[in-house]
């Protein structure tokens, strides 16, 4: 807490106060500036964002691989949030950089500058920074007499510009941390973020898609299912239908105008706006010659098969409405290998886990089961109803495809993969977990040895784990497996640490795995645990390195 303390000290006593338009090294010379003004920025990405994480100089000081790790990381219940740099903090890392103000900082400050700059010069999506111009204009009935209220200048600035994202102060700082909440800004340290995204990840809270309130929530449907089961179920799949919609639209405007550019108008099967039943029977018309050219074209069966549950059925199980939400997350999971399509979609997958997680519990509670049935109010007849409005010249053809419930292969095949999900979801939090642990910055001067062992001893473990899994993944992804390449992978899913619950057989394994709809999704988990990977072995060697440089061993 030492540094803190300093560059709170140094704040107080104006040492790096510089006016707003004044460059002072690498950060502050290079042309951050949004190629139109902030407040023009395009409203895809406006409506895809959530959160938006302003971190203050004393974090890219003190945290600098944890902040690593977090632009990178995918935190279940957040969706898409990015982090903003303020014009103010690379000022001080600049002037920090050459060592004249607080020397003891400058070497902590140079992988600090090095790592920004490296994001902003490769326009990293995950990290902005704020433009001088923007920390030039003026907030109206706010001062700005020191560094601290150019901080909350710019926090104030983003929630302007992004009404409905929740825009967080992530500082060290109690003080800042103080008048942050005077001034209407949430604000966190870096622990205490740390904790809220692990409670976040474990009781699957999500963020809320009221735009009047737009505020970190608990799931709506509580755990104790009555009479009202029911309405709960009617609600869930207008919001499954409604989000589902939101993003399918987004994908098919984006992809026809790819493949079409101005002429995609004239070419779509409906013309919008569209209904969900609309946009599930453009995919059917055009999958062959927009969709199919970058990701399976087998996955059409999914479309198909949502249009019979969604459009067409009359009613609808706890089981089937838990199929549904399976596969509308794994064709999602699909698009994600091509684009995030300006946030929509890591949006609608968090809509998708938390609806998935809500059934559940609804089933179990309950006790239904999938012989069980419920009259859907949301089934063909409003489809029929919404097609009244839509604005399309086009004849519709009635589509006689069979209703097709999955086959007992096919629900097992989804057991079997949500227990790579749930491995997956643990080895993030455990992960968050070790690398506060380990943060020997934050360290007290009377440090527990026998503590700090243990944390260490875990980020071993860690990196041990992640080692294994993707070893096992990248061996059954190699061109021309075979059930002998599953082994691997198999043995470490069946551990007992690992799952003492799900059980199968490496043959249902490698079937299962087999599937490309499935191998498509694991080639995506392989890309996010080599990530992973290479930010734990960096973790490792800069405590390591520490541990080196303050004689532990």
């Amino acid at each position: 807490m030492q540094i803190v303390e300093d560059l709170h000290a140094a704040r107080i006593e104006r040492k790096m106060d510089l006016p707003v338009v004044q460059a002072c090294g690498e950060l502050t010379c290079m042309e951050i500036d949004l190629a139109d003004d902030e407040s023009h920025i395009s409203s895809n990405i406006f409506s895809g964002l959530n959160t938006l994480i302003v971190i203050d100089t004393n974090i890219m000081i003190s945290h600098l691989t944890f902040i690593k790790y977090l632009k990178n990381a995918n935190i279940p219940g957040i969706g898409r949030f990015l982090l903003l740099i303020p014009w103010v903090v690379l000022q001080e890392l600049d002037n920090l950089k050459r060592g004249k103000i607080l020397a003891n900082v400058s070497q902590k400050a140079i992988p600090a500058v090095h790592f920004i700059y490296t994001c902003l010069k490769n326009q990293d999506p995950r990290l902005w920074g704020q433009s001088m111009q923007l920390a030039s204009q003026k907030t109206q009935s706010f001062s700005t007499d020191n560094n601290d209220d150019r901080v909350l200048q710019c926090c104030l600035q983003y929630q302007n510009l992004y009404p409905q994202a929740e825009v967080i102060l992530l500082t060290d700082d109690k003080n800042l941390c103080n008048k942050a909440l005077v001034s209407e800004i949430r604000a966190y340290s870096k622990a205490d973020l740390v904790a809220a995204f692990q409670e976040m990840t474990l009781k699957g809270t999500i963020i809320s898609e009221d735009t009047s309130n737009n505020k970190w929530e608990k799931d709506k449907y509580p755990k104790k299912i009555e009479k009202s089961s029911t309405n709960h179920l009617s609600e869930i799949i207008f919001d499954m239908e409604k989000s589902l919609g939101d993003v399918l639209s987004s994908i098919l405007e984006t992809e026809l105008k790819i493949a079409f550019g101005d002429l995609w108008l004239e070419v779509v099967y409906h013309k919008p706006p569209w209904t969900l039943a609309n946009v599930l029977e453009c995919y059917k018309k055009h999958w062959m010659a927009v969709f199919g050219q970058f990701i399976s074209r087998s996955l059409i069966s999914t479309i198909e098969y949502l249009y019979a549950h969604l459009c067409k059925a009359k009613i609808i199980g706890y089981s089937t409405l838990r199929n549904v939400l399976w596969e509308s997350k794994m064709l999602l999971e699909m698009f994600s290998s091509r684009s995030t399509y300006d946030g929509f979609l890591s949006r609608a997958l968090a809509q998708m886990n938390k609806l998935l997680k809500t059934v559940e519990e609804m089933e179990s509670c309950t006790g239904e089961n999938s012989k069980d049935i419920l009259k859907s109010n949301l089934g063909n007849d409003t489809c029929e109803k919404m097609e009244d409005v839509i604005l399309s010249e086009h004849t519709q053809t009635e589509d006689k495809s069979p209703l097709r419930e999955p086959s007992a292969q096919e629900n097992r095949h989804m057991e079997i993969w949500s227990v790579l999900e749930s491995v997956w979801n643990r080895i993030n939090v455990f992960s968050f977990e070790i690398f506060q642990k380990v943060d020997l910055s934050a360290i007290p001067p009377t440090l527990n040895m026998s503590s700090f062992q243990e944390a260490f001893m875990g980020l071993q473990k860690l990196m041990s784990t992640v080692n294994e899994i993707l070893a096992g993944i990248q061996q059954v992804l190699v061109p021309n497996s075979s059930f002998q390449d599953v082994w691997a992978l198999y043995r470490f899913l069946t551990n007992n640490e690992v799952n003492n619950s799900t059980k199968f057989t490496a043959e249902e394994l490698y079937d299962c795995i087999s599937q490309e709809i499935y191998k498509t999704r694991l080639s995506v988990g392989c890309g996010q645990l080599i990530q992973l990977e290479h930010t734990v072995r960096q973790c490792y060697e800069s405590v390591l390195l520490e541990i080196k440089n303050r004689g532990w061993f």
